[in-house]
């Protein structure tokens, strides 16, 4: 009789052992799960802020307005159009001819190319914007900005329509 208790305590012994090791082994994964996880929140966090939607506007004569909730860029493929432009503007490409930007609330701007001709940019009264890369390829374009950081024109400097723009009480005028 003596013999039958130990081997029943040991045997239970081990079965607290297993119970044990099997517990901490999920307790680890369970741990290792939950920071993996929110890692990969983390990341997916910071990717959707940097991602920058593009706006094409392809309508020619129109007028309206343009806002986004998020940061955008312009691409504009239209003739004639009468735009005002709201909100976090990264870029603004304009590819066609004789048409009038607003920028109503936007400070800084990172890139302006414009491509097409007879286009005018303006801000609207109070907004104090900085460019920081303007480039006019195109002819007869005027910017009126408050500040212009890296300008290039590519088009025909001495052309008089190029250089026909008064004077902008906010600053730079091209």
């Amino acid at each position: 009789m003596n013999n039958q208790i130990p081997q029943n305590i040991s045997a239970v012994n081990t079965r607290k052992k297993t119970s044990l090791l099997s517990f901490m082994n999920r307790l680890l994964m369970i741990t290792f799960m939950t920071v993996l996880l929110q890692a990969c929140q983390s990341d997916a966090d910071t990717e959707s802020t940097d991602i920058i939607q593009t706006v094409a506007y392809s309508t020619d004569d129109g007028r309206g307005i343009l806002s986004n909730d998020d940061q955008y860029e312009l691409l504009l493929r239209a003739d004639s159009t009468y735009l005002t432009l709201e909100d976090d503007i990264s870029d603004i490409t304009i590819q066609g001819d004789g048409n009038y930007l607003v920028i109503d609330s936007d400070t800084n701007i990172n890139e302006i190319n414009i491509i097409g001709n007879d286009n005018i940019i303006t801000v609207a009264n109070d907004v104090d914007l900085t460019i920081n890369l303007l480039n006019l390829i195109g002819n007869g374009n005027s910017v009126v900005v408050f500040k212009i950081t890296t300008y290039n024109q590519t088009s025909d400097a001495n052309a008089p329509e190029n250089l026909a723009c008064e004077a902008s009480d906010n600053g730079f005028c091209f």
